[in-house]
């Protein structure tokens, strides 16, 4: 695959989302959506998603190419280097490509734990934690989960550099499923502990089914244990520091076809 970077402000840019059944999940990544077009120059801005909302992103990236555009740039509003950003849309972009082959495809890939990342994880932190002693306070981090040892690893980075930049008593991680420490035995176990306050951080960038099963997950254990207090943090897409870091990675976005 050929390597460089984009240059051409001529160039339409596609925000795909995972997409979700709540309709907030929606409302947010549109939202989402008109910061990113504040920041983005002269390029156009479209979105798309992989499941359950329309357009699919095959669709939209008919659209864009109808509307003339050649240089379209690929950036999924997601987290986790996992299947959707390694092989579905990579594979999308694939078989576009064989059909509409004067098209320049770039591809911006997932966000990962960098910086801008764990300073958003931070700040959703931050929001909810109780006016205490830090010392009495644990973080419970609460990755997605699932079988790639990817999306396992990037849960356990973002707990680390969380623990080194926040000033709390210990900092733990979890996964919601296909992964151990499981949420339910987390949140007890955190329950059983010397500490206070229990601040829980779902690493997802929306709200929607997922966050909704955690959130009722805190209350359940909330509920057997009414001495501890737990907080629960919010999904952390709609920070401004989450809108810059997908603009540099949209920046950054390399030619792949």
């Amino acid at each position: 695959m050929a390597m460089m970077n984009v240059v051409n402000q001529a160039s339409a840019v596609l925000l795909c989302g995972h997409g979700s059944k709540s309709p907030q999940a929606g409302i947010e990544f549109y939202a989402l959506m008109d910061k990113i077009q504040g920041k983005l120059c002269d390029q156009k801005l479209f979105g798309a998603f992989l499941d359950y909302d329309n357009p699919n992103i095959p669709e939209a990236m008919q659209q864009i190419y109808d509307q003339g555009y050649r240089d379209i740039i690929v950036q999924p509003a997601m987290l986790y280097n996992a299947g959707h950003t390694k092989n579905d849309i990579p594979g999308i972009l694939s078989q576009f490509h064989k059909t509409h082959s004067d098209a320049r495809l770039y591809y911006g890939g997932p966000l990962g734990v960098e910086a801008l990342v764990v300073q958003a994880a931070a700040d959703a932190v931050m929001a909810v934690l109780p006016p205490c002693d830090g010392e009495d306070v644990t973080l419970l981090v609460v990755g997605r989960g699932g079988r790639d040892r990817a999306v396992s690893d990037q849960t356990i980075t973002l707990c680390r550099k969380l623990d080194a930049h926040l000033e709390v008593g210990d900092s733990r991680y979890c996964y919601f499923s296909d992964g151990a420490p499981s949420l339910p035995s987390a949140l007890t176990q955190a329950a059983h502990s010397h500490y206070g306050h229990v601040v829980v951080l779902p690493f997802l960038l929306f709200p929607g089914r997922l966050l909704s099963h955690i959130y009722a997950e805190i209350d359940k254990v909330a509920a057997q244990y009414p001495a501890f207090a737990f907080h629960k943090a919010p999904a952390i897409g709609m920070q401004d520091v989450i809108v810059d870091a997908l603009v540099q990675k949209i920046s950054e976005a390399t030619l792949v076809i």
